[in-house]
């Protein structure tokens, strides 16, 4: 408890005077001409509005300027450099290592106290960029718990994330997000302005498309994307050109290497084509005073930023999720939704298909306990794929249990489950918590791992959640 509480005390004190003054941060330019040069800082070029460099350089006069900083993992053979104590070991007591990046070793954000005491260390750099001028501040290896062999969860990651994010907006620094798609869900709750989106244009093995239709989708044209090669480059310009910013760069990053912009991308295209509408709508359950709801994902041209649920006709919510619960709701009362899906053009699609669903009879009281859950794929090749189940405590207790169940459109069955008990009979698969993360407190979510044999399926199943 003594430890608790001078974490809390610390982290209290790293806000200290700033906390509550106004945030005066500002945001990129929409579709602003980019340059890339966390390699070393150069003169820009005449067309150059928006600029990236790292912490140790200095703003470009004139221009909106990021600051690159390496928040979630050491620098190559820095690790000397970090108080011992925070770097994530694994059981044998050694370093844990990027296998992508050789001589970079990850950061332990597993505890509150932990988190905390790093960011005791970053803010010297978060400070260094708003002293000298930067606009926004630019943590990168934010995914890097994909690569902690398990030691570290996303909860973990996301946590860290807010306390970047508070840090930065207490200094007047926006904040964007590098890479890491699979947390953009979290990220208008955790404060994040904008994207810095390495490669949306590639088509990496296994995948059918290019990932900037998925990039549109979480944040709009608040995305500054970056490309290596001819080929992805001219698929990111084809379709986003005008519609957020975009760089071709060399692979290294090299001061005063090889830049290219996209060619007529001045213009902005214009979206028109609504998306398809949802279908599925299915009332997985209901309480005295809410009612959950599922539905299958709709397709857009650009892509899908969001759904809004209407109870009785009338607009109640809007979410990025395919599951809502709706609560605050009327015992016994027998309750009609809809779901329609959304652009970030503002196109709205047709309504889905009409369920209706009744309270339970009761007092109604608010305390229920509910979660939502979603299945996303995060690698895939011929023949198999691998997938999470994310299961989030959207009600206003914490959990003590969870289960998640959806079922395969197809023959896939699952194999080596991993953070969860997970069974499958026939095509339905029920994952429930481990002995370990049954408990999820409010607003936090845990992750399962799955793999399974055949092809993804094009259109994920929904998933229902119910909690204890």
């Amino acid at each position: 408890m003594l430890a608790v509480i001078a974490a809390v005390a610390f982290a209290s004190s790293l806000f200290s005077g700033v906390a509550q003054a106004a945030t005066a941060k500002t945001l990129p330019p929409i579709a602003g001409n980019f340059d890339y040069q966390i390699g070393g800082d150069y003169p820009p070029a005449a067309d150059v509005q928006i600029v990236s460099r790292d912490h140790k350089g200095s703003p470009a006069p004139g221009l909106y300027n990021i600051c690159y900083i390496n928040a979630f993992q050491t620098q190559p053979g820095a690790e000397n450099d970090w108080p011992q104590n925070l770097l994530l070991r694994n059981s044998a007591g050694n370093l844990v290592e990027d296998p992508g990046w050789p001589g970079e070793f990850l950061l332990d954000t597993r505890t509150a106290s932990n988190r905390t005491a790093l960011l005791g260390e970053v803010k010297v750099w978060i400070d260094e960029c708003a002293s000298k001028g930067f606009d926004a501040i630019e943590p990168d290896n934010y995914d890097s718990y994909l690569r902690s062999t398990g030691l570290i969860t996303e909860t973990h990651a996301v946590e860290f994330m807010k306390l970047l994010a508070q840090y930065a907006h207490s200094q007047n620094l926006a904040i964007a997000q590098k890479n890491t798609l699979e947390l953009s869900g979290e990220a208008d709750s955790i404060g994040i302005d904008f994207a810095i989106i390495e490669e949306c244009g590639m088509i990496w093995e296994g995948a059918t498309g290019p990932e900037c239709p998925d990039v549109y989708a979480a944040f709009g044209n608040r995305v500054i994307n970056i490309e290596y090669t001819d080929d992805a480059m001219a698929r990111a310009c084809k379709d986003y050109a005008g519609v957020f910013s975009i760089v071709q760069r060399d692979y290294e990053v090299t001061k005063n290497g090889p830049r290219k912009t996209c060619p007529g991308g001045s213009g902005t295209p214009s979206d028109t084509q609504a998306p398809t509408a949802p279908t599925g709508l299915t009332a997985t359950g209901s309480t005295a005073s809410s009612v959950s709801l599922s539905w299958s994902a709709s397709t857009d041209n650009v892509g899908v930023t969001g759904y809004d649920v209407f109870r009785n006709g009338a607009k109640v919510a809007s979410t990025s999720s395919r599951t809502y619960t709706d609560s605050g709701l009327t015992a016994s009362t027998t309750y009609q939704y809809q779901i329609k899906a959304k652009d970030a053009a503002g196109n709205a699609s047709a309504g889905s298909n009409t369920v209706s669903m009744a309270t339970l009879s009761g007092s109604g009281s608010g305390t229920a306990k509910h979660c939502s859950a979603t299945l996303v794929v995060t690698d895939s090749w011929s023949g198999a794929f691998d997938a999470q189940i994310r299961v989030k405590n959207t009600g206003s207790t914490s959990l003590s249990s969870w289960k998640a169940t959806f079922t395969w459109p197809g023959s896939q069955q699952v194999t080596d489950p991993y953070n969860a008990v997970i069974t499958q009979s026939g095509k339905t698969v029920t994952a429930t918590n481990a002995s370990w993360n049954g408990t999820v407190s409010v607003g936090s979510t845990v992750t399962a791992y799955i793999s399974a044999t055949d092809n993804a399926p094009s259109t994920l199943p929904a998933v229902t959640c119910t909690a204890s």
